[in-house]
Formats: C-alpha cells, structure tokens, sequence
C-alpha cells in the first residue's frame, strides 16, 4: 500500500492545481488573510521559499508539512522577523515539534503580527488626539506528519486565522498537506549516497470564506441642521483565503572526493514552481552550500511577471535574498542550537529581516 501514497498524493496535488489555476493576476488583491503567505523563518526566506522538496523541521510549516516527519524527537524554534523595516511592523513565530515515535510527529505553531500603537483618529478629531489601537494578527496551526518509508513522508495541518482591530474581526480556517520523496539509502552499497534527489508537493490555504463583522462596521451621524440622529450598518463581503501550490525538487551534490557516508562539503540547488489563486505564479531557484552540515550559505531568486519592471512589478520584493545558518552542537546525544539569517530587499521602506533560533534535540545522522 505505502508505495501507491506518493502517486496518489501527487495525483490529488494535481487535480487540485486545476482549481487553483482559475485565479489570474487580475484577482490580485481579491483574497485576504495574505499573512498566511508572509515567511517568519530564517533558512527558507534566505532561499527564497525555494526548497519545498527538502525543508525539515519547523520550517515545514510554512512550505510543506510533510518535511515534519523527519523530526527525530523534539525541535523548539522561535523567529522574528522585520517586515519592511522602517515600518515598526515585526512578526512573531514560535514553533513546536514532537516525535511521537513510530514515524508518527506532532508540531503546533503560534505566529503574531505586532504592529505596535497607531493613534485613533475621526472625521471631527483628525490630529491622533483620541488614544491608540493596535491591531490583532495571528493564526495557531496544528500539524501532523507522517514518515510512510525511508523514501516518502506526509503530512497535513490546520491553523486557525484571526486578524482584525477593536471593535471589527474576522475569524477563519485553513487547511494544507503536503508530501516528500527522496532517495532511500542503500546500506549494501559501499558507497552510499545519501538522500541525493528529493520531490515535493504541498497544498495550502485551502478553506471557506472569511468576513469581517462587528460594530466598528456601523457609523453614526448626527445632522447639524436637523438633529436627526441616524445610524448606519456597512456590510462586509465574505473574501477567500490565498490558496496555492507548490512543487519543488531538489539535489544534494557532494563536492568531498571520498567515497564515504559522511561528508564535509555539501552544495544543494533547489528549485520550486508556486501557482497561486490570486496572484502571478512564481518561479523560486535557492543554492545553499554547507560545510560539516555545521556552516550554511544560502542564495535564493524567486521571478515573477514584471519583478524586474520598475512601473509594472507586482510584489514589493526585487526576487533576491541572501541568508546564513550555524548549527552548534552542546551535548554528546545529539541536542543542537540552530541561528540562522536572512535578508531581501524591497522596493519601498529597507527590506525584510529574518532572524531564528531553534534548539534541535535528537540525533539527526
């Protein structure tokens, strides 16, 4: 049965790319919740999302949730991004995986947007003079993830959706799965190439409508001539959640001239196609290269229609990034401290900053 999961899987992720696909760049700006497509995490962001087909750990959250299964026991992560810097707009993600053995990995993620205090201002009291709101941001997802063989891993998540200021919220659910393969290892080969060649294929944002309600919907007007007190109720339309495909591959390249397991050398391209709903698909290319899987270095590009036009572009990214990661080892069973970096730059205000830190336990050989 396990070896029919992938097709299957592929199949499903392809059937649904067809409804995906009805969205076009004219309905950019039509979906909301586009917080589910903003990156909170170090090592992707430095790749440009590029690496669908490898990403592992907590980072599977954002990409595909079937890179959770290769969590060997317990991984903790928290990341904070500077989103436009300039803006005062930062995001807050913490993260949790457990294996639960027998392949079987739970992971639960908590992220927050802080926009900080922004004055109250009204039609009467334009100057600020009224107090300050902050809007609420935030969406908690619970995943599983499931490794099927040595080859194939899946998983799936939910996460529930909350933005909205003081008196008006909307409140929805989102779904995504996801599956890898990659290259089993072959212990009868004397030598062993590990992990060499990896696919995968995520869905996400799948969901109903969301809508604002409240009473910050409802206006009150007082006629100066009259006295006439009238109020008003302003419906709000339902919108749809940004929902989109990726898939992606990916290849290790071992640059050591030994025939032997381990290596010191490694340099991985990544390569992810996105189809989005309600925006131009993108095109993702990533390189990292890592020395004893200890230092990483990391590029990524991601081209869409007009991102090189300097009236017709479509995204606030120029489609470069740029990132780094350590990995420190602390203890002999294993446990490890992962920091890593990233940074793009951005058309207006100076650019996105990514910057995690996640204590890794469990032995990853």
């Amino acid at each position: 049965m396990r070896k029919y999961i992938l097709p299957i899987l592929v199949i499903t992720g392809l059937l649904t790319v067809k409804e995906t696909l009805a969205g076009n760049p004219d309905r950019a700006g039509g979906a909301g919740a586009t917080q589910l497509l903003i990156n909170p995490y170090g090592r992707s962001a430095g790749l440009m999302g590029s690496n669908t087909a490898s990403v592992r750990g907590i980072e599977s959250f954002q990409f595909n949730i079937a890179g959770l299964a290769y969590t060997p026991k317990t991984d903790i992560g928290y990341s904070r991004t500077v989103y436009l810097s300039g803006t005062d707009i930062f995001i807050n993600n913490f993260s949790l995986v457990q294996h639960l053995g027998s392949g079987n990995v739970l992971g639960l993620v908590f992220n927050q947007f802080d926009y900080g205090d922004i004055p109250i201002t009204t039609e009467s009291q334009p100057d600020g003079t009224l107090g300050s709101y902050s809007p609420q941001v935030l969406n908690i997802g619970l995943a599983y993830a499931k490794q099927f063989s040595n080859s194939i891993t899946g998983g799936i998540d939910v996460r529930v959706v909350s933005e909205g200021a003081t008196n008006v919220s909307a409140t929805g659910v989102s779904l995504g799965f996801g599956v890898q393969y990659q290259t089993s290892i072959n212990q009868k080969m004397k030598y062993v190439k590990k992990e060499d060649f990896r696919f995968g294929i995520a869905i996400k944002n799948l969901g109903p409508s969301m809508r604002y309600s409240g009473s910050g919907l409802s206006y009150r007007a007082l006629n100066p001539i009259t006295g006439a007190d009238r109020r008003s109720y302003m419906g709000a339309e339902p919108f749809e959640l940004p929902s989109l495909v990726h898939i992606g591959v990916s290849y290790d390249m071992r640059l050591d001239k030994k025939d032997t397991i381990s290596y010191n050398h490694r340099l991985t391209p990544h390569f992810n196609f996105n189809y989005n709903s309600f925006s131009s698909n993108v095109v993702a290319l990533g390189l990292e290269y890592a020395f004893k899987e200890t230092v990483m270095l990391r590029a990524g590009y991601g081209y869409q229609d007009d991102v090189t036009s300097s009236t017709e572009y479509q995204t606030q990214y120029f489609g470069f990034s740029a990132g780094a990661g350590f990995v420190l080892p602390i203890s002999k069973s294993g446990t490890r401290i992962s920091i890593d970096y990233a940074y793009a730059p951005t058309r207006v205000f100076n650019g996105v900053h990514n910057i995690g830190v996640a204590l890794l336990l469990g032995d990853r050989k």
